[in-house]
Order: C-alpha cells, then sequence, then structure tokens
C-alpha cells in the first residue's frame, strides 16, 4: 500500500487548512485570466475545493484512491463540481498537452529520484498551454529527528514516521532552478524556514533556446 494511501485511510481528510500562498496565488490567476487549473497531488482535495469556489474550472489528480473519494465527497457537501482522476506522476499524465493554463503542486513532485522528478516537471511543462502557470514547491531539507537511508546523492527515504518509505528528493534554490531550465522563473524562494523551496513559473509562448 503507498503510504498516502494509508495515510488517508487511517487518518480521513488529514489536510483541510489552505497554504498561505494560496489567496494571492487566486489573485494572480484572475489577474492573468486563468480559467483552467490542474491540481497534482490534490490529496483530499483543500485546493480543489478553494479553486472551485473561486470559479476555476479545477482538475485533481492524485495516486490515492482514498484522498480522491474524501475529495469526491468534499466536493459533494459542498455542491462543486471538479474533474478528478487517479494519476502517478511517475508515468505520463492522462492529460492532453497544452490543456491547462495553470498548475499548482506543493510538497509532490520531489517524493521520488531524481529521474523521476524530472520526468514530472517534464509532465507538467507538457500539459500547460503557451503562457500558462505552475506554482510548484518542493523538500528543501530533511525532517529533523528521524531516521533516513540516503538511496542515491540528494534522495532520502525515512525509516520511521508518517512518510516511512516514501523517497524525498532534496532541493536547494540552485538545484530546483536548474530543473526548471524548460520555463521562465518568475519567482524562487525559501519557505517554511528553509523546509520547503518554492518556484513560480510561466510557460514561455515559444520553447527556451540554450
Amino acid at each position: 500500500m503507498h503510504p498516502w494511501e494509508r495515510i488517508y485511510q487511517d487518518q480521513g481528510r488529514v489536510f483541510q487548512e489552505l497554504l498561505p500562498f494560496f489567496a494571492p496565488l487566486v489573485e494572480d490567476f484572475n489577474r492573468r485570466h486563468v480559467r483552467r487549473v490542474l491540481d497534482l497531488g490534490c490529496g483530499n482535495g483543500r485546493h480543489v475545493i478553494h479553486l472551485a469556489k473561486a470559479g476555476f474550472a479545477v482538475t485533481g489528480l492524485d495516486i490515492s484512491i482514498s484522498g480522491l473519494r474524501l475529495a469526491r465527497q468534499w466536493l459533494a457537501e459542498q455542491g462543486l463540481q471538479a474533474d478528478m482522476a487517479l494519476a502517478d506522476f511517475h508515468s505520463p499524465f492522462p492529460l492532453r498537452a497544452e490543456s491547462f493554463d495553470a498548475l499548482l503542486t506543493t510538497q509532490v513532485i520531489h517524493h521520488a529520484c531524481l529521474a523521476e522528478v524530472r520526468r514530472a516537471i517534464g509532465e507538467i511543462h507538457r500539459v500547460l498551454a503557451p503562457g500558462g502557470l505552475a506554482l510548484i514547491s518542493v523538500a528543501g531539507r530533511v525532517d529533523e529527528g528521524l531516521r533516513y537511508e540516503e538511496i542515491e546523492p540528494g534522495t532520502f527515504i525515512p525509516l520511521e514516521g508518517q512518510e516511512k518509505g516514501l523517497p524525498h528528493h532534496i532541493f536547494s534554490l540552485d538545484d530546483l532552478r536548474a530543473e526548471l531550465g524548460a520555463f521562465h522563473v518568475l519567482e524562487i524562494d525559501w519557505r517554511a524556514e528553509g523546509r520547503v523551496v518554492a518556484a513560480w513559473l510561466e510557460k514561455p509562448q515559444h520553447p527556451v533556446v540554450g
């Protein structure tokens, strides 16, 4: 069983609070006339719910059947609609190219070895329309107090804790910027006292050369 499937089965609607970036994100989406938004790694739906409330056409993808079930229940409770689909970001997304105006993925794609993270970044680029926006956040350091095994340079598997067995590739600002060469990086910075690296991106209208 995938660790997140276990978490949602055991704990239910574990994530409900919006992350601090959310309100300015919605403002920027509206300012840039975003309509179609993908939440990659939507979990139990906290951002899907509020994006739908804000009037966006939302699609949520997640690896956990239980997480998606919880998200659908939450949508029904609120009288909202969104497209929800089971997907493993290690594989090609079940989505058409250039089908979204914007995308957010928070603390999701770093749960892999670097080659798989790169594949996910490539898929993010593929499904965004030219000029599309993306907010990506990844791990900036491992959690203190837990034991880890390093399985490749920069990739650690916790041997205990809630995310036991789930790979974590750790990024510095320079590391993440280097992986985002196909995008215009609008902003990149540390958050949560260095635990998180976040990047605000735009897909160029034309391919980046060089």
